[in-house]
């Protein structure tokens, strides 16, 4: 059985290119279900996004269709945006991006984040702390600049590093 990974994308230009992700991972030994916040959404290809991860691609709460996702064995937050990464720190589950997000802090479940925010927001009270606060808490926070490229690679190594035992 292949272990699941949720794909949680924010409202940031990058959560475009969850689907090549979901294929990258699907072609690596990976499950992929795509669960983008609701500003997310907007920036995705859901059709796509079905198509790469071979899932329906669920973005809210909805009592009148409780499919429910797979059980996870690991959380990627990428992009991970300013009000995401301050959310996440305050525990907040508002979204079903951020619940399966909490889900998987709470149950000690690797959890990937890949902040991307811009220097402004970077440089508010809140961020610094949060960020500080995820990493305390065991989340792995990748780094990440707007200023170069997404970094996908790195991002899929350290999943892959995650998934691989050491020796």
């Amino acid at each position: 059985m292949r272990p699941v990974v949720h794909l949680v994308g924010c409202g940031s230009r990058p959560t475009s290119r969850l689907p090549s992700l979901a294929s990258a991972l699907r072609a690596s030994g990976w499950d992929p279900c795509i669960v983008p916040s609701p500003t997310g959404r907007r920036f995705l290809d859901v059709d796509e996004a079905e198509r790469s991860s071979g899932r329906p691609v669920r973005w809210e709460f909805d009592p009148d269709d409780p499919v429910e996702l797979p059980p996870a064995q690991a959380v990627v937050v990428a992009p991970a945006t300013f009000n995401t990464v301050v959310k996440l720190a305050a525990g907040s589950a508002d979204t079903l991006a951020l619940a399966v997000t909490a889900e998987a802090i709470g149950k000690g479940l690797p959890v990937l984040v890949v902040p991307w925010t811009n220097a402004d927001l970077a440089a508010h009270p809140a961020y610094a702390p949060a960020v500080r606060t995820l990493r305390e808490w065991g989340l792995h926070v990748v780094p990440a600049d707007q200023s170069d490229p997404f970094p996908w690679a790195a991002l899929r190594d350290r999943l892959h590093r995650l998934r691989t035992p050491p020796g």
